[in-house]
């Protein structure tokens, strides 16, 4: 996907600088268009922005995605010393994976919720007045934190379900996220011989009570 994006500045340099660090790349990266060289006017009246349309050499990005990782990376670093932002798109998601030395319990707060907060935040801000990729959902993943839960989830799922079958009683899982719920449905549709509720919790977080079915 062609990343372009047009625009102003004083002269036709800041509007370059402008567009640049919008998107969070370097000069080199980007092919300009002047479309408007701007005027000063008389005596600094009359005059006129200079307007640029910036092109990128060689991007496999949306205008979102390029804003959602230079977003991150401004976030990130006012909470950790060291930290890089690596960015993948698929034709819905938006992922970033921020690798760090330290400082992890921070950024991932506690079962993710710092992450979380930090997709919604970034999402916000990359989408504002932005069109290309602006359907496509912010996925932010801190030193693959959430595919280590997500196998925790899976693991505790197949474990409940034997013991519901076994004993025939009941189990609760408590306190799920939206996603981590997602990831239990997928698990339960999947096998016979359970039925499985969702009871109201607090905020985001729910529970879903497993039993035997017949």
């Amino acid at each position: 996907m062609a990343v372009v994006i047009e625009r102003e500045g004083k002269t036709v340099s800041e509007a370059t600088i402008n567009a640049c660090e919008e998107l969070g790349v370097p000069r080199t990266e980007i092919d300009v268009e002047i479309l408007n060289e701007g005027s000063s006017g008389v005596l600094g009246i009359g005059g006129k922005n200079a307007r640029v349309k910036i092109s990128l050499k060689n991007s496999n990005f949306s205008v979102k995605g390029l804003r959602a990782k230079k977003a991150l990376g401004d976030l990130l670093s006012y909470l950790a010393d060291s930290h890089s932002v690596n960015i993948k798109e698929t034709h819905d998601k938006i992922k970033l994976d921020v690798t760090m030395s330290d400082d992890r319990g921070l950024i991932i707060g506690k079962r993710g919720e710092m992450i979380k907060a930090m997709e919604y935040i970034v999402g916000k801000i990359a989408s504002r007045s932005c069109d290309d990729g602006r359907e496509k959902r912010v996925s932010i993943d801190v030193d693959g934190y959430k595919k280590r839960r997500e196998d925790t989830i899976s693991r505790l799922v197949r474990e409940t379900i034997n013991k519901v079958k076994e004993t025939g009683q009941a189990v609760t899982l408590d306190r799920l996220s939206a996603s981590e719920r997602r990831l239990v449905y997928i698990k339960l549709k999947r096998e016979r011989g359970i039925q499985f509720e969702t009871k109201l919790g607090q905020n985001d977080f729910k529970s879903i009570k497993i039993r035997k079915s017949g």
